[in-house]
């Protein structure tokens, strides 16, 4: 009986060990397709380029982007709140990445990404501001490729 319990133990802990190092493997081949969109995603943002940005997320209805305290539904909101945000293209404001990214695995095909920003504008008034946000990226892989299906930024409170 005690055996068989500890072959039974033995092999549950080498099943969970393959899967985790399965798991590990996964993110780190799933990081390594997200990290140069991540990339383009974020030289979009600073030419102020709304749909080479915007074209990293999901292109439909369901689509989710918190921002603070609203909540915007749908690619095509995304997009007109995206142009509206840096003016159609004509704000002055720069994003610089504070750290480095987090990447996590919560299931397969899904990887959540987390980053950290600052960024610097001019207010209409000509004062400049700075402001720090997070901003957590939901990442599923489709056929088309990755893409996010769910977005949420916060302002960092000083």
């Amino acid at each position: 009986m005690k055996i068989s319990f500890l072959c039974s133990l033995l092999s549950l802990t080498i099943a969970a060990s393959v899967q985790a190092a399965e798991s590990d493997n996964a993110l780190e081949a799933a990081r390594a397709e997200i990290a140069p969109l991540f990339a383009e995603m974020q030289a979009a943002a600073n030419a102020h380029d709304t749909d080479r940005h915007v074209a990293f997320f999901a292109r439909e209805p369901s689509l989710l982007f918190v921002i603070n305290d609203e909540a915007i539904i749908g690619w095509e909101a995304l997009r007109e709140k995206q142009l509206q945000w840096w003016n159609n293209g004509k704000t002055d404001v720069v994003y610089t990445q504070v750290g480095q990214p987090d990447y996590r695995m919560p299931a397969p095909g899904l990887v959540m990404l987390t980053h950290f920003l600052s960024s610097r504008r001019t207010l209409p008034s000509g004062e400049k501001r700075t402001d720090g946000f997070g901003i957590s990226l939901l990442w599923q892989r489709r056929p088309e490729g990755w893409r996010i299906i769910h977005a949420h930024e916060a302002k960092v409170q000083k």
